[in-house]
């Protein structure tokens, strides 16, 4: 089951009833005492009771509410099509009118002055008569009623089937959402059948409070020591030693407590044997090191966490394997601590395939720019403060964008001297875009005749793809009131074709501003399969493949992994995360070296002259465009 929505009212800085979506990957973003740490700390009561990291008390009641209950509630999307009831019987939340109105299984948690009291489905249910308490009613009665409706059922003994008989008897039922408790009879064996399908929920906190001592954070491997020690294969004997030390060491202490009393009573009737149970993690001396020899609790801070992370990350999993639930959801507060940008860079592209994967579920805190900068702007929830003082989310909205930008002081990777004297912004994803366009440009003298794109008057910005940067840079653009050209890749044949479609439709709504999505794949595709062929010969066959589609930057990694002598292992055995990299060499050698022997009549034969010389043309018309800035 995935988690689609949440729900908060009375904790915390969350006085007001407060809603939120989520997707596989979702980032939490806002000034520091916003209020994101209090909502990964309140999915953490909901999901653990207290028995994790963060446990509710009367104090975590909104300090200006005048009631003295709380709710945490969250909406779950995937369940199971079909739950086990009544020991055999199969059913189904939709058969029993238990989802909501939007066909979630939504689930609230009630507490009063910190303790939990009730627990409801949200459903949208027949508000018939006969319906009331249907799901908090006894068999015995349920067989009553079923009797009185003139139902029979074929096993008596299960309250369910009575259920299904009654429900289906309703004839075009009116639907409205009741809260049902799961604590009483037939919700609370469909609610018990629930339980082994809620995700495993995992919360990684900045600083790790209330939990680990200090030694342990400067020595990650003691926490590892501790969680084997919950394994009872593991502690049985080693406390069964324990247990016989203590027993033979007491023996000798009595005898050693008995001699004494021979000779000074007084003092021998002061003492007792006394054992204290070992801390397993400080007898075993295990930890980390280098090849040097370096132990890791002699590292920086940054990698210590680092690694303590990645035990959060695995001691998730072995808590799913051990309850055998199919999901996972990590929450990850302030990731970005102590590390140094290159490492918080991988970590998101980490937490990005960590979502991607579809038991996963992905929830980021954050308040750092170069963190929200590299996140989809689909992943983005702004939480803030509104005039009232009540804590408000916004979802992602172009409002929320510029809000965020505000709130985090983003600014686009444009210095303003470079602003004074430009006219005309071109606008691709990124730095091999920009080199692929230059180096075009200066290669084919009827492309540089038309527009050349050292002119001081054009810019070239990277925009970094669906996030955060890409639409500040847009917007940015836009309130200088320059000219702007942008070409995308189409991405076809990939596993998200067209995503910046979007962007381009609403970019050429605007006045002096176009946008284009390449015809072919990316463009890297624009180095010609005829050039390729010349190069690598029969490296493809020009006949069966599509070479609108074809991953080119994978072609020439592949081939050049091939022709590397030192290259023990096929392009199929190659793990993927070198793929990647060598995926990202082969692109800047397209977009720096091959492209610079790519001739006009390369470009004529295979038909790709007319497309490029169309986006120098209109830069060429929009240069001349006379705006005047704001």
């Amino acid at each position: 089951m995935q988690l689609s929505r949440i729900y908060i009212k009375n904790f915390r800085g969350y006085k007001q009833e407060t809603r939120t979506t989520l997707n596989n990957l979702t980032a939490f973003v806002g000034q520091n005492d916003a209020g994101k740490s209090t909502l990964l700390e309140a999915l953490d009561i909901f999901f653990n009771d207290g028995k994790n990291i963060v446990k509710m008390d009367k104090s975590d009641l909104n300090v200006d509410s005048d009631s003295n209950e709380t709710t945490i509630g969250v909406c779950f999307t995937g369940f199971p099509e079909e739950i086990i009831v009544d020991s055999t019987v199969s059913t189904s939340l939709r058969d029993e009118y238990l989802l909501n109105k939007n066909l979630e299984l939504e689930i609230h948690k009630v507490y009063r002055n910190g303790i939990l009291k009730e627990t409801f489905l949200i459903a949208n249910y027949p508000n018939a008569e006969i319906c009331s308490h249907l799901h908090t009613t006894k068999t015995a009665e349920l067989k009553i009623l079923a009797e009185q409706l003139g139902l029979t059922v074929a096993d008596k003994r299960k309250s369910s089937l009575f259920r299904k008989a009654i429900l289906s008897s309703i004839d075009n039922p009116v639907l409205e959402e009741f809260a049902i408790p799961v604590d009483q009879e037939g919700a609370k064996q469909i609610w018990n059948g629930l339980k082994d399908y809620i995700p495993i929920f995992e919360l990684f906190q900045s600083d790790r409070k209330n939990q680990d001592q200090d030694s342990e954070i400067q020595n990650p491997m003691k926490l590892l020591i501790k969680e084997l020690m919950k394994d009872e294969t593991i502690s049985g004997p080693l406390l069964h030693v324990y247990e016989k030390i203590v027993e033979e060491s007491k023996k000798l202490a009595d005898q050693t407590i008995e001699k004494l009393s021979e000779m000074n009573p007084e003092i021998a009737k002061e003492l007792h044997a006394n054992f204290e149970e070992p801390a397993w993690e400080k007898v075993f001396k295990f930890t980390l090191e280098t090849e040097q020899g370096i132990a890791v609790n002699k590292r920086g801070s940054g990698v210590r966490r680092l690694i303590l992370l990645n035990f959060f990350r695995a001691e998730a999993e072995r808590r799913r394997n051990e309850r055998n639930v199919p999901n996972v959801i990590y929450a990850f507060e302030e990731p970005e601590t102590s590390q140094h940008p290159n490492h918080q860079k991988l970590l998101i592209e980490a937490f990005q395939d960590l979502a991607s994967v579809e038991a996963n579920q992905v929830i980021l805190t954050t308040h750092s720019p170069s963190i929200a900068k590299m996140l989809p702007i689909n992943s983005l929830r702004l939480i803030s403060k509104n005039n009232s003082g009540d804590t408000i989310i916004k979802n992602t909205s172009d409002g929320m964008l510029l809000d965020i930008a505000t709130t985090l002081g983003i600014l686009p990777d444009i210095e303003l001297h470079q602003i004074n004297r430009v006219k005309l912004a071109i606008c691709v994803e990124g730095k091999n875009d920009i080199n692929f366009l230059k180096n075009i440009n200066n290669n084919i003298f009827s492309l540089k005749e038309i527009i050349d794109l050292n002119d001081p008057q054009i810019i070239i910005i990277p925009m970094g793809g669906s996030t955060l940067q890409f639409w500040v840079n847009d917007n940015y653009l836009e309130k200088l009131n320059l000219s702007q050209l942008h070409i995308y890749d189409s991405d076809v044949g990939s596993n998200v074709p067209h995503k910046y479609r979007k962007y381009i439709d609403i970019i050429n709504t605007r006045p002096n501003s176009i946008g284009f999505e390449t015809l072919l794949r990316e463009f890297e595709n624009y180095i010609t399969p005829d050039f390729i062929l010349t190069k690598y010969p029969n490296c493809f066959d020009k006949k069966t493949t599509d070479w609108t589609t074809l991953d080119v930057p994978e072609l020439i990694a592949k081939i050049t992994h091939e022709l590397d002598p030192q290259s023990n292992k096929s392009w199929e055995e190659v793990k993927e995360e070198k793929k990647k990299n060598k995926k990202g060499n082969a692109k800047n050698r397209i977009n720096n070296e091959l492209i610079l022997e790519i001739s006009k009549e390369h470009l004529i034969s295979n038909g790709y002259y007319t497309e490029i010389e169309k986006w120098f043309k209109e830069a060429a018309r929009l240069l001349q465009v006379d705006l005047i800035k704001t």
